[in-house]
């Protein structure tokens, strides 16, 4: 293998798929980067052995040249090099020592042999089962990835539910005290319910260009398969039934109090930090007194007290006057995943579940939180 390449464009690549290697990984192959030079491209790929970023760098003769093709593995210690180099970088392989060259920079460095690497799924990723536009699939990933367990003890609740008929797709996630729901129109006529890992979206989001579209292929009851551009993620899914959270979700409420979003967060946040110490740090528990005014208020005997009025924009239904108390840190975080400057608070009762809604969105989207007992 001999070839030029652009460093800002190798550098780009290596960024491209490093997310997913574990320098000490397990299995010694995957601690690297796969790299192969063709005529017509470069194939750089990242994974370990769950999650696998592929990623394509066409050969223009200009910022890539490859002389002659091959392939070999990267160690994190050449990667490392590689995106440090700021001129025209070339790189030779002979054997499995890699002679890279720049300015006034060179390395003789020691590779794997590339026929140990795992070898990716065969599947025909042509005719996607369905596509988003990119800034809607991280809409949706940022509106439920959150809301999923990151506890073991279920694994099948640290991911999200994709449940698709051929008129809508659902996508849900629940920890069993939270949950984050979008609802969006199908763009296949296939159905199909499947668990991605959250944590494997939320690598996804930092990783994809949203101004490209994303396709999405699923021919396997075990893995999934997104496509960004030159970009192309494998993923294991998560094994198992996922719970039927439709009836978890109430259709009737004993009010709806319109609050101004931003405001009522930015009083969240402050308060939040009076509630931490009765429980250990997690996310504070808060008291919210509804009376012509939503009051925001928390009391611990370590810190003291405080508490915060926030006047709503309005409130309907049979109860208009109540209180109840709930994790500060979830209510946070289901404000911080709404787009809206307004949302609905929707109370069926203080030990009943609440949902948080957008007064205006063109998505379907909730949020819902269980309440705590406290004082």
């Amino acid at each position: 293998m001999q070839l030029k390449i652009n460093p800002t464009v190798l550098s780009e690549a290596i960024k491209k798929v490093e997310k997913v290697v574990k320098p000490k990984h397990a299995t010694p192959i995957l601690q690297g980067i796969y790299m192969e030079a063709t005529k017509e491209e470069l194939i750089f790929v990242g994974s370990d052995a769950n999650e696998t970023f592929r990623y394509l760098v066409p050969v223009d003769g200009e910022n890539v040249d490859v002389i002659q093709p091959g392939k070999t593995v990267l160690s994190k210690q050449i990667t490392d090099v590689l995106k440090k180099l700021k001129k025209e970088i070339t790189m030779i392989l002979n054997g499995q020592i890699l002679a890279i060259t720049s300015a006034r920079s060179n390395f003789d460095m020691n590779t794997f042999d590339p026929e140990e690497y795992p070898k990716l799924p065969s599947y025909e990723i042509d005719q996607p089962t369905f596509s988003l536009k990119g800034t809607e699939f991280h809409s949706i990933a940022k509106k439920t990835m959150f809301a999923a367990s990151e506890s073991e003890t279920r694994p099948i609740l640290t991911g999200v539910c994709l449940d698709m008929s051929s008129d809508c797709m659902n996508f849900v996630s629940t920890d069993s005290h939270r949950l984050g729901k979008v609802k969006t129109t199908s763009t296949s006529d296939k159905e199909l319910k499947v668990v991605i890992p959250a944590k494997s979206l939320d690598n996804l989001i930092k990783t994809f260009d949203l101004s490209v579209d994303v396709h999405v292929y699923c021919e396997s009851d075990s893995q999934i398969i997104f496509r960004n551009g030159p970009l192309v993620f494998y993923c294991r899914l998560l094994e198992g039934n996922y719970p039927d959270t439709s009836r978890l979700i109430p259709s009737e409420f004993k009010s709806e109090m319109k609050i101004n979003r931003k405001v009522f967060l930015e009083e969240l946040e402050i308060i939040k930090g009076v509630s931490l110490s009765t429980d250990n740090g997690k996310g504070g528990v808060v008291k919210l007194h509804v009376n012509g005014a939503a009051t925001i208020s928390s009391y611990t005997a370590q810190t003291g007290k405080g508490q915060s009025v926030v006047e709503y924009d309005s409130i309907e239904g049979e109860e208009t006057e109540y209180d109840i108390s709930f994790s500060a840190k979830y209510l946070i975080d289901a404000l911080k995943a709404i787009d809206d400057d307004f949302v609905y608070f929707k109370y069926q009762g203080n030990m009943r579940p609440f949902v948080v809604a957008p007064c205006e969105s063109t998505v379907d989207e909730l949020q819902l939180i269980l309440p705590v007992r406290t004082y």
